[in-house]
């Protein structure tokens, strides 16, 4: 931190992930519309406009009927969410591959055989990200809630991660680093 190690970033991305056409939407987007290769947790390269179809694999339709039909709505609250958004990145000048990397290596270690997801690197802004979709119900129908200590521990992870490629990262908390207050939204 005294040295200015580049901190490694991991944020939750908006809502509008409890409907299955968003989610579709979302997955669409992240691979630039079929621009861009997304890479699922079976190591698959999917190109293409695979929202829809991911997110069949994945059954998500069967989550949102069991939703519509009133087993998991809860005192009128918004439905759960179906997916988790997620986005690590990485100041500019950080290799885009190895912040790649890292993220498949910690998502492997994370979600591997327990949820569903698929990435994609961008690099079309200066700092390199990779763009997570996690799906929110395990393989085994348990809900991934995440809290600030689940959000804490990713980041500590990418950053050990980025580490073992050899990318200099640091995941302090930011009452260590003398900030107060939340970072501003981008």
């Amino acid at each position: 931190t005294v040295q200015r190690v580049p901190e490694a970033v991991v944020k939750v991305l908006p809502r509008n992930s409890n409907d299955i056409k968003a989610a579709g939407r979302h997955l669409d987007y992240i691979g630039r519309y079929g621009e861009l290769e997304l890479e699922g947790d079976d190591g698959e390269r999917l190109q293409g406009r695979i929202g829809n179809a991911l997110l069949e694999d994945w059954d998500l339709d069967l989550d949102q009927v069991r939703r519509q039909t009133g087993l998991t709505a809860v005192n009128g609250r918004k439905p759960p969410k179906l997916i988790h958004k997620l986005m690590f990145s990485m100041p500019p000048g950080t290799p885009p591959e190895k912040v790649l990397g890292a993220v498949r290596n910690l998502a492997r270690e994370q979600f591997a055989l327990q949820h569903r997801y698929a990435f994609v690197l961008h690099t079309d802004e200066p700092h390199p990200h990779v763009h997570l979709v996690l799906k929110a119900v395990s393989e085994q129908g348990v809900r991934l809630n995440i809290k600030k200590a689940t959000l804490r521990h990713w980041r500590s992870e990418f950053a050990r991660h980025l580490r073992l490629l050899g990318v200099a990262a640091n995941a302090t908390e930011r009452a260590v680093r003398g900030e107060s207050g939340s970072s501003k939204m981008d």
